[in-house]
């Protein structure tokens, strides 16, 4: 295989993060930077890119702008170089179609020059001068490394057997032909993937079911919490201190929060609500509903034809069977660990939960060798991770919010210097050390900027 060169750090990944990773390290000077993605070219989960389907977050929160906004690769400049900033701010007066955000991923990428497609990784194993990664057709020799893989789907154990064209992950809704209309459909999950599917069946030519049953073990259907307040959660002050936090804490805020996160759009629930009453009332067609909020899928197995589903309630004895040609799990994801990282696994640093243990800058909590030649920006064999850190950092590590942020982080971790400003922002909620952590508390009161530029006393 040929022999790649040495690079300060490889990216193995190239969603969202570790695209921000690479776009902000085009400032800093002599940094040798590559980013490795398995598939050929760059999407933006394509399995659940709905026509109309929108951000849930500002479109500023791009890849560049909250930590340098007068980089080249921003979603503005992306905007001006296409020759359409001005009908788009006409047009998007509310969300921006995540089409369009995945259009600008991939400028990006073709701009930054450092991404290789059709780079799957194979293996990583530990080397003198930090760590080999190996492909099919190459070995790519590296310091460090920061793995931005994303999530994996997770499929409930006693579905897995099933797996197919009649039983799926959401991840997979769009990828091939689905047998829908005019069958007797289950979506399983009540985030947003799994209303956006509904929503899908229910308007979309050609796919409305007989029957569609929505189970989701949520009570209700909850709408995304985007308040001011909830939002303060998802900024550098939010993710320092659940950081800070003991493990009953991060829990108890992990539980609490979960609306500002994985809610559904409000816009999105109106919209199935008025598009179900249209069906029951409005239209002559054959179709039959039951929104099950509060239900799991318990049990499945195979009935001819199609599927018999077992639906538990939240009372004890209260279950519903359902017979189904079509189960759809939209189920979320799992931060398993790569297979390609087995033989650094002995060596991990982990919880007694089994998850990664990851400091505040987003490394893992393991000793680097320091720098091996005088030339290099960097130190040797640090691992940072993307997107695997919900446990440590909160709600807000697999959010667009603020992977912008978490890049510039990790690239002042890496070089050892401020290469970006990742400190001092501020919020509206007085984040402070914990008391377990011996820090001060936070003060009580505290002056708006102007008057403590004016030198307005506290109350």
């Amino acid at each position: 295989m040929p022999a790649q060169p040495l690079y300060d750090v490889l990216a193995v990944g190239c969603g969202p993060s570790n695209l921000s990773l690479a776009a902000l390290a085009t400032e800093i000077p002599g940094l040798r930077l590559a980013v490795l993605e398995r598939d050929t070219a760059m999407h933006w989960h394509p399995g659940l890119m709905f026509p109309g389907a929108k951000l849930q977050v500002s479109p500023w929160k791009d890849l560049v702008s909250l930590s340098s906004p007068t980089n080249p690769h921003s979603f503005l400049n992306y905007l001006v170089s296409s020759g359409r900033v001005h009908r788009f701010l006409v047009s998007s007066r509310s969300a921006v179609n995540r089409k369009e955000f995945e259009q600008y991923y991939a400028w990006a990428a073709d701009r930054i020059g450092s991404v290789h497609f059709g780079q799957e990784v194979r293996a990583v194993e530990r080397a003198p001068e930090g760590f080999h990664v190996h492909t099919a057709d190459a070995t790519w020799r590296t310091r460090n490394l920061v793995l931005g893989v994303g999530r994996h789907p997770h499929v409930p154990p006693h579905t897995r057997r099933f797996l197919g064209a009649d039983v799926f992950h959401a991840h997979d809704y769009l990828k091939a032909p689905r047998r829908t209309a005019g069958a007797r459909v289950l979506v399983v999950g009540g985030g947003q993937s799994a209303a956006e599917i509904v929503h899908h069946l229910l308007s979309a030519p050609g796919a409305l079911p007989s029957e569609l049953v929505w189970a989701t073990g949520r009570i209700g259907l909850p709408p995304l919490d985007d308040s001011p307040f909830s939002n303060d959660w998802f900024t550098p002050g939010g993710v320092r201190h659940f950081h800070r936090a003991g493990p009953k804490v991060r829990a108890r805020l992990l539980d609490t929060l979960q609306s500002t996160s994985d809610g559904v759009s409000e816009g999105l629930l109106a919209d199935i609500y008025h598009r179900l009453y249209e069906l029951d009332y409005l239209e002559d067609t054959a179709f039959g509903h039951a929104v099950l909020p509060g239900y799991r899928l318990v049990q499945l197995g195979r009935r001819e034809p199609g599927y018999e589903a077992l639906l538990s309630g939240i009372e004890p004895g209260d279950e519903r069977p359902a017979a189904v040609d079509t189960v759809i799990l939209a189920t979320g994801y799992a931060n398993d660990a790569p297979g390609f990282l087995a033989p650094l696994l002995p060596e991990l640093p982990r919880h007694d939960d089994g998850t990664f243990r990851v400091r505040a800058d987003f490394r893992l909590d393991m000793p680097t060798a320091g720098a091996a030649e005088p030339r290099s920006l960097v130190g040797t064999g640090g691992i940072w991770v993307q997107n695997a850190a919900r446990h440590s950092h909160g709600l807000a590590d697999p959010n667009l919010s603020l992977s912008t942020w978490r890049s510039a982080t990790i690239l002042n971790s890496l070089t050892g210097r401020e290469a970006f400003r990742t400190q001092g922002f501020d919020t509206t909620f007085a984040f402070g050390p914990h008391p377990a952590d011996g820090g001060p508390a936070p003060a009580l009161h505290r002056p708006s900027p102007l008057a403590a530029a004016k030198g307005v006393p506290l109350p």
